[in-house]
Formats: C-alpha cells, sequence, structure tokens
C-alpha cells in the first residue's frame, strides 16, 4: 500500500482498479446468477436477462457505492485522527478490492467443486474477514495510523455497519 500512495496513481487509475475489481467479483457470481435463474425456472425472466441485469448494476450502482463508502470511511478516519485525504482512503478501498477479488474466483471455484453446505457459508465469511483485514491494513497505511490495526479495523468495522443500517433501512 506504501508503494502504491508513493507511486500516486492518477484517479483514472484508481477507476481501473475498481473496474476490474467489480469485473472479478461479477464473474465470480456468474455460477450462482445461473444456478438462481434456472431455479426460477420462469418464462418472464432468463438466465440473460438476470445477468445483463446484474452486469448493469455492478458496473453502473457498485462503483457509486464504492465511492460512497470510500467517503465515509475518510470521515471516520478524520475522527480517530487519520492524516490521510478523500484520495488515499480511494485508493485504500479500491485496492484492497483489487487484493482480495482473485479469493472471490477462488471461492466460487471451490464450491463448485465442493458442494457442501458448510462451504457455501464458510467461504463467503472468509472472504469478509480476508477483506476487512486487506482494507484495514491498506487504510491504516493511507491515513497513517501508528497502530497498523485497531483504529482502522475500528472504521472499517464502523463503514460495514454503517453500509448494513442503510441497506436494511433505505433497501429493505
Amino acid at each position: 500500500m506504501q508503494r502504491r500512495l508513493d507511486e500516486r496513481p492518477g484517479e483514472e487509475r484508481l477507476l481501473i482498479f475498481l473496474i476490474v475489481a467489480i469485473l472479478l467479483f461479477f464473474v465470480a457470481r456468474i455460477p450462482n446468477l445461473l444456478a438462481s435463474a434456472s431455479a426460477q425456472d420462469s418464462e418472464e425472466i432468463s438466465s440473460t436477462g438476470i445477468i445483463v441485469t446484474n452486469l448493469v448494476a455492478s458496473f453502473f450502482f457498485a462503483p457509486l457505492l464504492f465511492y460512497a463508502v470510500a467517503s465515509i470511511s475518510r470521515i471516520v478516519s478524520k475522527i480517530f485522527s487519520g492524516n490521510g485525504n478523500g484520495y488515499s482512503a480511494r485508493l485504500a478501498l479500491f485496492w484492497a478490492l483489487l487484493v482480495v477479488s482473485p479469493f472471490a474466483l477462488l471461492s466460487t471455484i471451490l464450491q463448485s467443486l465442493f458442494p457442501v453446505l458448510w462451504l457455501a457459508t464458510a467461504l463467503p465469511v472468509g472472504m469478509f474477514l480476508l477483506f476487512a483485514f486487506v482494507w484495514g491494513a491498506c487504510l491504516s497505511v493511507a491515513e497513517g495510523f501508528r497502530s497498523p490495526y485497531l483504529p482502522s479495523m475500528a472504521i472499517v468495522l464502523t463503514v460495514f455497519a454503517l453500509t448494513i443500517v442503510f441497506r436494511v433501512l433505505i433497501i429493505g
């Protein structure tokens, strides 16, 4: 993360980090989308329609959501005396997403090879914990915290809590 901060990539590179991560997460979701499409078995909704709808949502709404999450993490970091700025908060989040995204593909492959119920539950929880750890570490470097994990993990958990509250109250 420090090397990325020292390189000072432009906003266009940050957007490329985000788009590549979203693409990898979308590809990892395709088997689940196809399974849900076949489970619905409706003439009104085809598997192509479900995939295209999720593709549009992934590439239009997800970047907006991630920019908002990065802004919230910057505001919360400021409460914990973070020295970063909006750019470093975006870089930390987008880089963490890019680093973790190959593990989403691995998780999908493992779920396909071993269709066990406990694995379908354990892998998403493991992905969440891995992402929280990587994002917390990146955020601690980006914000210049002395303790590498405590403040950044508090920020990550606060942002996740706010995201869940937003999802429950607004989206339903």
